[in-house]
């Protein structure tokens, strides 16, 4: 996706570039049909990667239509789900999440296809509850954890009780998290053990979004699973400035707003499928 968005970029600066040399002096009659020259084919590499970019997208969506066909619950695209299981275990899925159950009479397992889910596990002993998110698992008899699979990358947060993480291929020993601990696993192996803030990464079962000095790249990143349409940035500067704020789950034009505020920049509509910042 940033090849594409450079791709749709790289001609917009030039424009720009363009438009500045134009408040200089008057050019002579072939510098000026050289810059119109140059000008049109500028302006068709544009619609050129917008196709490029919806073939992307279709693909992108292909995908998640064939996971939402393999789950047994899903959500769209700032929508949660409350779902209550036949062991008396109850599962919150965040937006844009796929999840396919099945319960035998000596395992639990479910697995995660995408986004994020929060479990509240009825404890049994003989009956684990496995999740797999990938090459990730966690193991638990009966707890509360989240989560979360985005990309190659998996995490694991504990809000009570005790859970095992592991992958898949056991090439990684075992971590056993406490509550307040998060595992990272990232193309399928541990990436680290640390601690995490329960109250900004659960935030959104509370219908929050929260950022603490979060560089903006990686907001813009967490909005986007909120939103139909994509937030791009245009800028690389802007990509690592920092952010704190609160933004309601279900308001998420509020966010751009307040972005255009806060960090004076300009949000642009393009072909209803994305939002430009720059």
């Amino acid at each position: 996706m940033q090849l594409l968005f450079a791709e749709l970029e790289a001609p917009a600066k030039a424009l720009r570039a363009e438009h500045a040399g134009d408040a200089g002096p008057t050019p002579s009659r072939n510098l000026h049909s050289a810059n119109v020259n140059r000008r049109k084919r500028l302006l068709v590499r544009i619609p050129a990667a917008v196709a490029a970019s919806l073939l992307l997208l279709a693909g992108v969506l292909q995908s998640d239509w064939w996971q939402n066909r393999q789950a047994d619950y899903h959500t769209v695209a700032g929508e949660q789900r409350r779902i209550a299981l036949a062991d008396d275990s109850t599962v919150v899925l965040n937006t844009d999440t796929a999840l396919k159950v099945s319960l035998q009479a000596n395992q639990r397992r479910v697995e995660l296809l995408r986004g994020e889910a929060y479990f509240q596990v009825a404890h049994a002993a003989e009956r684990p509850f496995w999740v797999i998110a990938g090459d990730t698992r966690a193991k638990v008899t009966g707890t509360e954890f989240a989560v979360k699979r985005a990309a190659a990358e998996v995490s694991i947060s504990v809000a009570e009780g005790r859970v095992e993480t592991s992958t898949v291929r056991n090439t990684d020993p075992i971590l056993a998290l406490a509550p307040g601990q998060t595992a990272v696993y990232r193309d399928g192996r541990a990436a680290g053990l640390e601690p995490v803030d329960l109250s900004r990464s659960l935030a959104w079962q509370q219908g929050r979004i929260v950022f603490v000095q979060t560089p903006l790249a990686e907001a813009v990143e967490e909005l986007n699973r909120y939103r139909g349409d994509k937030l791009v940035l245009t800028d690389p500067a802007l990509a690592r400035r920092p952010i704190t704020a609160v933004f309601a789950v279900d308001r998420p034009d509020d966010a751009v707003s307040a972005l255009e505020q806060t960090l004076n920049v300009r949000a642009r509509r393009l072909a209803g499928f994305w939002v430009l910042l720059g």
